[in-house]
């Protein structure tokens, strides 16, 4: 089951993946979560190395996104032509932002997308039938986008109607922040609930960033079904509490 069709039907949940290695994408994958995202927005990574870890990953059966800068349509176009089952984009304020992003992920009609053959998604040219390469991707590619900003959530119900963006990610640190808050403040949180509502309402699927399993169960309450954490935490928390344990 492609992974567009199978968060629509289960709460999935993933790690993002910020250290340049395959080792570390194959890592994360073999740990059991349902998809990795592959940050190319906080991460120091370069196209190879990217490509490396998307295959790390799918070579385990793991999907895995890439989350592009959203002001770079090159990094979208390479993440999709390697062969990832999807995007994230962050930072997205308008509806014009979100178009703009729908319009470089997926080819004619419904994007301007550049045209290749000769990509890992097409394999290598391979491919039997070009017309029904181009339709199986614009059907299969997973657009998601970031609402993390007052202004995005002030503008939600018009970017919740670009029809064809899957997922709606709150990342509730960069919320809190332009808000003027903590991320713990009861208005934030409130905010949260009241955004995945929405997005749940029309139809969408709502994900969000946890920083642990509370964060997540409470998350799924109200309505996320993209839970996304980082491994990294769990590996500090990990190794700090060996240390602590052994020194003393």
């Amino acid at each position: 089951m492609k992974f567009k069709e199978k968060i629509k039907q289960d709460i999935l949940f993933g790690s993002f993946v910020t250290f340049g290695l395959a080792d570390i994408a194959e890592y994360t994958a073999l740990l059991g979560f349902d998809f990795i995202v592959i940050d190319n927005e906080h991460g120091i990574l370069n196209q190879s190395t990217i490509l490396d870890m998307v295959r790390a990953a799918q070579c385990q059966g793991v999907p895995a996104i890439v989350r592009c800068t959203h002001d770079n349509v090159e990094n979208i176009h390479k993440a999709l032509d390697m062969g990832a089952e999807g995007i994230l984009i962050p930072v997205i304020n308008t509806a014009e932002d979100a178009r703009n992003i729908v319009k470089a992920s997926l080819y004619a009609p419904q994007g301007d997308r550049g045209i290749a053959f000769f990509t890992r998604a097409a394999r290598y040219g391979m491919i039997e039938d070009k017309n029904l390469y181009l339709k199986k991707s614009n059907e299969e590619s997973f657009i998601s986008i970031q609402v993390e900003t007052a202004q995005s959530i002030k503008n939600l119900d018009e970017i919740l109607s670009i029809e064809e963006i899957d997922m709606f990610f709150i990342g509730p640190n960069d919320l809190a922040a332009s808000m003027g808050y903590s991320n713990s403040d009861p208005k934030v949180l409130e905010t949260i609930k009241e955004t995945i509502e929405k997005i749940n309402k029309v139809g969408k699927i709502a994900g969000i960033f946890v920083n642990n399993s509370e964060e997540a169960k409470r998350a799924i309450e109200w309505g996320a079904k993209f839970i996304l954490t980082s491994i990294t935490p769990y590996m500090t928390r990990g190794a700090k509490k060996y240390l602590e344990e052994v020194r003393n």
